[in-house]
C-alpha cells in the first residue's frame, strides 16, 4: 500500500508538474501565527507544561525528604509504677550511719513513676529515604510517557490546524473572487440596460426587453450582496482560527510556487498516539505485576529530648531505622488491576491495526482527489474559454441588433457560471492539496 502511495504521487508530479506541499509567503505568516497564537493550541501547550511538571515531581520521589518536627507533652496521673527504693536502701544507709556516727546517708521514700510524661518535650530532624519502589519508579516510567502523550497530542491538533487555516484562506480568496465577478458581470447587464434604454429612444427597442434587462441585473445586484456576506464570514472565521480580531485586514496572494515533495511522514501522530498509550499501559501492567516487591524505606532522626525544656548533652540523641512493607492479602485486588490492564492493552493494539488502517485509506482517497480536482479545474478553464468566445460573438451580435435580449442573457449568464464554476473547481483543487498535506503529515511543524 505505502509503494502504491509513493507511486500514485510520483505520477501525479510528472502529469500536473504540481506538489503536493507549498509554501507561500502571506499565507505560510498566517500559519506560524496561528500556530504561535491559537486558544486551543495553547491550551494543548499548558497541559504539555504540566505534564512536565508532573514528570519532574516523580523525579523528586526518588531523592531524600527532610523534615523538622517537635512535640511537647505534660500530663499528670494515668497509669503508674511503684518502686520501693525507700524500702530496699533505708536499713542500708540506717547500718551506715550507725558505723560512721553520722546522719551522712538520709533516710529515702519509695518512688512512684508515672507512664505519662510531664512537661516533656521533643524535637528532632528526620531524614528519609526510599531504598527500593517499584511504584516511584513505574511513576516515573508513565508520567516520562504522558509528556510524550501530551506533545503529541499537540501535534495533532496542529496540523488540524494548518489545515484548516488553509483551506479557511483559499474560501476567503474563493469569496474575494467571487465578488470580483458578480461585479464584473454587474457592469455588463448595466450596460445592457443602457444599451436597451437607448434603442427604446430611438424607438428601436422594446420595452419587455428593457424590464427583463432591469430584472437581471437586479438579480446580480442581490448576488453581489449574498457574496459580500459570505467574503465577511469567511473573513471572520479565518480570523479566528488565527486568533485576530474577526474584522482584520487580510492580505491575498495568488497560490503559486509548488515545491515537489513525494515521500509521506513515516509514522503519522495518531500512530504514534496510539503507540505510546500502548507503552503507558505496558508499565501499568508492569507496576501492578511487582504489587509483590517489598517497599523499603529508611530514615535518620538527630534531636533533642528531655523535661521542664532540658537541653544538654545528654538530651542529644539520633535515632537509624529501616522498615519494609510487604503484601500478603487484599482481596485479590491486584490480580484483578492486572487482568483489567491487560484488557486495556489488547484493546489499544486493535485500535492502533484500525487506526494504521483508516490513515493509509485517508492518505490513499486525498491523492486521489487531488488528482480528480486537478483534472477537473483544466477542464472548467477550457469551458470558461469556451463561454467567453461564445459570450463575445453574442454580444457583438447584440450590439447590431442580431440577436435576442433572451440569447445574449444567456451567453452572459454562461461566462458568469463557468467563471464560478473555474473558482469552485480552483479551490477544491486547493482544498484536497490541503487535505492531502494533512494526510501525509508533511508540513513543518515548529513551536516556539
Amino acid at each position: 500500500m505505502r509503494r502504491k502511495m509513493i507511486l500514485l504521487l510520483a505520477i501525479a508530479a510528472s502529469v500536473y508538474g504540481q506538489s503536493l506541499s507549498w509554501s507561500q509567503g502571506a499565507l505560510e505568516g498566517y500559519v506560524r501565527q496561528g500556530l504561535d497564537s491559537n486558544l486551543v493550541l495553547r491550551q494543548r501547550s499548558v497541559q504539555l507544561e504540566k505534564a512536565l511538571l508532573t514528570l519532574s515531581t516523580a523525579k523528586s520521589n526518588f531523592l531524600p525528604s527532610v523534615n523538622f518536627n517537635a512535640s511537647y507533652t505534660t500530663a499528670e496521673g494515668g497509669r503508674y509504677s511503684e518502686l520501693p527504693v525507700g524500702d530496699m536502701l533505708n536499713p542500708v544507709y540506717s547500718t551506715l550511719n550507725q558505723m560512721t556516727g553520722s546522719n551522712a546517708f538520709p533516710q529515702i521514700e519509695n518512688q512512684q513513676i508515672n507512664f505519662l510524661p510531664t512537661n516533656f518535650y521533643d524535637t528532632y530532624i528526620r531524614t528519609s529515604m526510599p531504598l527500593l519502589n517499584m511504584d516511584i519508579i513505574a511513576n516515573k516510567r508513565i508520567q516520562q510517557q504522558k509528556v510524550e502523550l501530551s506533545s503529541l497530542d499537540m501535534q495533532v491538533y496542529a496540523r488540524e490546524l494548518v489545515k484548516n487555516i488553509k483551506v479557511a484562506y483559499y474560501q476567503v480568496i474563493m469569496a474575494s473572487k467571487l465578488v470580483s465577478v458578480y461585479e464584473s458581470n454587474q457592469k455588463v447587464l448595466e450596460q445592457n440596460v443602457a444599451l436597451n434604454e437607448a434603442l427604446i429612444k430611438q424607438g428601436k427597442g422594446l420595452k419587455v426587453t428593457l424590464v427583463k434587462a432591469q430584472t437581471e441585473l437586479m438579480k446580480m445586484n442581490t448576488s453581489i450582496s449574498t457574496a459580500k456576506n459570505q467574503l465577511k464570514n469567511a473573513q471572520a472565521w479565518f480570523n479566528f482560527l488565527i486568533n485576530k480580531p474577526l474584522d482584520s485586514e487580510i492580505v491575498l496572494e495568488e497560490i503559486a510556487g509548488i515545491n515537489a515533495q513525494l515521500e509521506a511522514k513515516e509514522k503519522r501522530e495518531e500512530i504514534q498516539l496510539i503507540n505510546q498509550s500502548i507503552e503507558v499501559q505496558e508499565s501499568v501492567l508492569k507496576m501492578n505485576k511487582n504489587f509483590w516487591v517489598p517497599k523499603i524505606n529508611a530514615f535518620l532522626d538527630l534531636g533533642s529530648q528531655g523535661t521542664n525544656w532540658e537541653v544538654s548533652r545528654k538530651s542529644a540523641y539520633y535515632m537509624f531505622g529501616v522498615s519494609a512493607s510487604i503484601p500478603i492479602y487484599n482481596g485479590s485486588r491486584n490480580q484483578q488491576q492486572i487482568k483489567q490492564t491487560k484488557y486495556e492493552l489488547e484493546n489499544a493494539r486493535l485500535q492502533l491495526d484500525q487506526v494504521e488502517q483508516q490513515l493509509e485509506l485517508q492518505r490513499t482517497q486525498a491523492l486521489r482527489n487531488v488528482l480528480n480536482a486537478q483534472e477537473n479545474w483544466e477542464t472548467a478553464k477550457i469551458q470558461l474559454e469556451a463561454s467567453k468566445e461564445y459570450f463575445a460573438l453574442v454580444s457583438g451580435a447584440n450590439r447590431e441588433g442580431l440577436t435576442s435580449q433572451l440569447e445574449f442573457l444567456d451567453a452572459s449568464n454562461q461566462v458568469t457560471n463557468a467563471e464560478l464554476f473555474v473558482l469552485i473547481q480552483y479551490q477544491n483543487y486547493l482544498s484536497s492539496l490541503a487535505e492531502l498535506e494533512r494526510a501525509a503529515a508533511t508540513y513543518p511543524l515548529k513551536f516556539n
